[in-house]
């Protein structure tokens, strides 16, 4: 994939009230930032500012499940700083929790759906992971592939390892999950639609119940993640686009027209960190390229021994939601 094609014309002109790029001579952010290389089947953590290559990994590990499609961190009382990860294959899927400091197992379930994403509540522990269909499309991922469930596990102490299934639903072709702590409610997007749930616990219980006042029709949603620059915005992507969703108004506006973004967020520094399969040819996931648009980077992945690295999602090293 040549650099230069993917680029040009890879996100239109931000709308109003975007950060445009920066001048040339302003210094780059510095942060951290997780990435699922799809090739290799490991999640690495890198310092955004050096080139993403074996010897400059921060720290890397093959979880194990088949692809790593999501892997975010956050912050637990019981466990301290932790790892959510997400892997899948066609047919099944593993969800697992491990401490930061060591790495250690504290809960992983398997799963017989396709998994792309997981999220923890803050407050309740709950967490949330969404699987889409088994099995491949007709077409390659065309979306055509009926299925998809979200699993909701709930605590019964302060630590992970006490996970227990709580609810499990459908939602067709799930693949994002964001917990909200403005709103309190825990975000869903996949197939058609983006849905906020209200999450209602009990001693015994913990379910998702969807909260119809935020409710966006889209078109083979992604991914929904924070906007670190402005707390009362949502940002998604689908199939057509990335929107950012206003949740006074809740009305979504297109922000970029470029096709299968996969992940895309804005750090705090006004930074757009991206990632997204090449519209025309190559890899359903992804190319080796994560994004950064504010300094007009495309960080490519190179690794030892990996020809053509394939990146999902790319995760700012960020613990939680404002």
């Amino acid at each position: 994939m040549d650099r230069r094609s993917l680029l040009k014309g890879a996100l239109t002109a931000p709308a109003a009230g975007l950060l445009g790029a920066a001048p040339t001579s302003a210094a780059p952010a510095a942060f951290d930032v997780f990435v699922g290389e799809i090739s290799t089947g490991r999640i690495y953590r890198f310092d955004r500012n050096k080139r993403f290559t074996t010897a400059n990994a921060k720290w890397s590990f093959k979880p194990g499940g088949g692809h790593p499609m999501d892997h975010r961190p956050r912050v637990t009382d019981g466990d301290g700083p932790v790892l959510l990860i997400a892997a899948g294959s066609r047919d099944s899927g593993v969800a697992s929790i491990r401490r930061r400091r060591d790495n250690e197992l504290l809960w992983s379930a398997r799963l017989d759906t396709y998994l792309h994403g997981i999220e923890r509540a803050r407050g309740t522990g709950v967490v949330v992971v969404a699987g889409r269909s088994r099995g491949p499309a007709p077409h390659g991922d065309s979306g055509a592939t009926p299925g998809g469930k979200i699993y909701v596990y709930r605590p019964t102490d302060r630590h992970s390892n006490s996970l227990v299934l709580a609810q499990k639903f459908d939602f067709f072709q799930a693949h994002g999950v964001l917990w909200d702590p403005q709103l309190e409610r825990m975000w869903v997007i996949g197939g058609s639609v983006l849905q906020a749930y209200r999450i209602v616990t009990t001693a015994s219980s913990a379910k998702l119940v969807a909260d119809p006042d935020h409710r966006v029709k889209v078109t083979r949603g992604h991914d929904v993640q924070p906007d670190y620059t402005n707390p009362g915005r949502l940002l998604f992507t689908d199939t057509n686009g990335v929107y950012v969703y206003d949740k006074a108004t809740r009305k979504p506006a297109r922000l970029h027209s470029r096709h299968k973004v996969k992940s895309y967020v804005h750090h705090v520094s006004g930074e757009q960190m991206w990632t997204g399969a090449a519209e025309s040819a190559g890899s359903e996931f992804g190319t080796k390229y994560v994004h950064f648009n504010r300094t007009a980077i495309a960080r490519p992945m190179e690794l030892d021994r990996v020809a053509s690295p394939i990146v999902y999602k790319a995760r700012l090293d960020e613990s939680g939601y404002l």
